[in-house]
């Protein structure tokens, strides 16, 4: 069931935590800093880019250094969260969706050459690739937990299937690790973020399906559970234009967004509205942790805030960088207003 207005509920001990938090919220990238960069002439971009992120450039050659210094500054910040968690439990929350997406590597890697393990992921994971990989094969699942290796296990048996299975196995086992966790811990406002994210994936799945034409099997293929919209509202969406989809799913929060995007256009086009505005959801929910004084809330709301930063500033930056008008740039840009 969808958690829509979780209630917070103040808690000392993060005092400390919470007042680290609001002093870094002052520095995070606004709207009107995202449209400065979007707008700036070639010959002031990168300089501006410096002044505004602190990061380091003058031309398009030194693209791929800034590029990994937008995210190892993530990196740090994810540590930084990491760090001012007090539960262990939620220590490992955070990094678990990074141990999936390392175990879909591993499981690729054992498929095909050339699989490419970004320096980044494995950092930000509970274990870095090369201990995962080696906890796995050893079958140490008392160190990386039954699930993650149960599913393991189990991808080794599925020889035959594709990348998107793969993905979607790890995906399943992921989210019902974390809310495993979350029952543990309590913590609706964490229950409804996720929520809302698979929620948002489903949604956008059953969209590029119906623009592809594909058949209800393909969205049961992808499905991912633990949401608040059943399997069956989604199989009617291949049928339905974007109103009437979002007229299944009144229910949720997420409808009104459906209703939002623009209709004219290809529905490709309509697709990365949809996106843009689903994020931008998400985004406003995260926002609601400026009301808690003391708590969880605002640690996470900021790790998501600079994860949503970090994807911005790449994308003006290789935008930028590759000639892409500005007008089409803010189509992918995320909370930028006005």
């Amino acid at each position: 069931m969808l958690v829509s207005n979780p209630e917070f509920v103040e808690n000392s001990e993060y005092g400390y935590a919470v007042a680290r938090i609001r002093a870094l919220e002052t520095k995070i990238v606004s709207s009107a800093g995202y449209s400065a960069l979007i707008s700036a002439p070639m010959e002031r971009f990168y300089a501006l880019f410096s002044e505004t992120v602190g990061i380091q450039g003058q031309s398009d050659a030194d693209l791929q250094p800034m590029l990994r210094q937008l995210e190892e500054g993530y990196t740090e910040q994810f540590y930084l969260v990491k760090n001012l968690l007090l539960e262990d439990e939620i220590k490992r929350l955070i990094s678990l969706e990074y141990d999936y997406e390392l175990l879909k590597l591993i499981v690729k890697e054992g498929r095909a050459q050339g699989i490419s393990i970004p320096a980044e992921l494995s950092r930000r994971s509970n274990y870095s690739y090369p201990v995962l990989k080696s906890l796995l094969e050893s079958g140490r699942f008392t160190d990386t937990g039954e699930i993650l290796y149960g599913t393991y296990h189990a991808l080794q048996e599925e020889k035959g299937q594709n990348g998107a299975f793969i993905d979607n196995r790890c995906d399943i086992s992921c989210y019902r690790e974390i809310f495993g966790i979350l029952e543990q811990v309590q913590a609706p406002f964490l229950t409804g973020y996720y929520i809302r994210r698979i929620d948002m994936h489903n949604i956008l799945t059953t969209l590029r399906l119906k623009v592809r034409g594909g058949k209800r099997s393909d969205v049961r293929s992808r499905f991912l559970p633990f949401g608040s919209i059943d399997l069956s509202f989604l199989e009617q969406g291949l049928d339905l234009n974007l109103d009437g989809f979002a007229s299944r799913i009144l229910f949720s929060p997420l409808a009104s967004v459906l209703r939002g995007v623009e209709k004219r256009g290809e529905e490709v086009d309509q697709i990365a509205q949809a996106e843009r505005l689903l994020d931008e959801e998400l985004l406003k929910y995260v926002r609601e942790s400026v009301f808690v004084t003391f708590g969880i809330e605002p640690v996470f709301a900021y790790l998501w805030a600079k994860e949503m930063e970090t994807k911005n500033l790449r994308t003006i930056l290789l935008g930028k960088a590759t000639g892409i008008v500005p007008e089409e740039i803010r189509k992918y840009v995320r909370g930028l207003y006005g």
